[in-house]
C-alpha cells in the first residue's frame, strides 16, 4: 500500500471503532494541553467537567513525522507512521482483545499532536540505542511497549513488552545496550498491523 492508502485504512478503523469506544474525556481549554481540546468538544461539559470528543482531521505531514524521526534517530513502521498522520483523536486507552488486556496508547490530540508519542519515546529513549521504539504501554502502565526496529521486515516490525520494575534497576545505560534488554522483550504481535487490527477491531467480529 501507498502512504496515502495506509492513511485511509487507518482512517476507517478508527471512524468505524469510535461509535463502541467511551469517547469522553476531561474538559480542556485554551490554556492547558491536558483534557479534550476545546475543538475536539463534541457536547456539552457535564456537571463533573467531562465532556463527549469528536474526531478530526489529521494535523501531521509526513514532513512532521520525518522531523520527529530525525530527532530521536528512528524510522516508525509504514502504518504507524499513517495512524499518525490520519486524524486527531483521544483513543489513549484500548483493549488488546488478543490478550485481553488494557493498553495506554499514544492518542493523538488537536492542540499537540505529536506531544503523546514524543513522551514515551523521551521517558524510554535509552530503549532506543538498543533497537527498541518505545509507543505505547502495556497494561496499566506495567511497561513500554516497542518496535523490535532490528527485526524490521517490509517497513513494519514485530512489538514486543518490558516489564518497568526490571528495565528501572538496569539504569539507562544497560537500557541502551541489547544484550541487556532483550532477554526481558515478551513478544506480542508480529507486526503493527496485527496490534492496530486487533485494538481497533469491532466487537463481536472475528481476527
Amino acid at each position: 500500500m501507498t502512504n496515502q492508502d495506509q492513511i485511509q485504512y487507518i482512517q476507517s478503523l478508527l471512524n468505524n471503532f469510535y461509535p463502541q469506544y467511551y469517547a469522553m474525556g476531561v474538559a480542556g481549554d485554551e490554556t492547558s494541553s491536558a483534557g479534550v481540546p476545546t475543538e475536539m468538544q463534541a457536547g456539552e461539559i457535564d456537571d463533573e467537567g467531562w465532556v463527549q470528543w469528536k474526531i478530526l482531521p489529521p494535523r501531521i505531514t509526513m514532513d512532521d513525522v520525518l522531523e520527529l524521526e530525525a530527532s530521536f534517530k528512528i524510522v516508525l513502521p509504514d502504518l504507524f507512521r499513517a495512524y499518525l498522520m490520519a486524524a486527531c483523536h483521544l483513543f489513549d486507552q484500548v483493549q488488546s482483545q488478543k490478550y485481553d488486556q488494557l493498553i495506554f496508547m499514544t492518542d493523538v490530540p488537536s492542540n499537540n499532536p505529536l506531544g503523546p508519542i514524543k513522551g514515551i519515546l523521551t521517558g524510554w529513549q535509552s530503549l532506543i540505542g538498543a533497537g527498541y521504539i518505545p509507543f505505547a504501554q502495556w497494561g496499566d502502565g506495567w511497561g513500554p511497549m516497542c518496535f523490535d526496529d532490528q527485526q524490521r521486515t517490509d517497513g513494519d516490525c514485530p512489538i514486543v513488552w518490558m516489564d518497568h520494575e526490571l528495565l528501572i534497576p538496569m539504569g539507562p545505560e544497560k537500557c541502551s545496550e541489547r544484550i541487556h534488554v532483550t532477554p526481558l522483550a515478551q513478544p506480542l504481535y508480529a507486526s503493527s498491523k496485527e496490534f492496530l487490527d486487533d485494538v481497533f477491531r469491532l466487537n463481536g467480529d472475528e481476527a
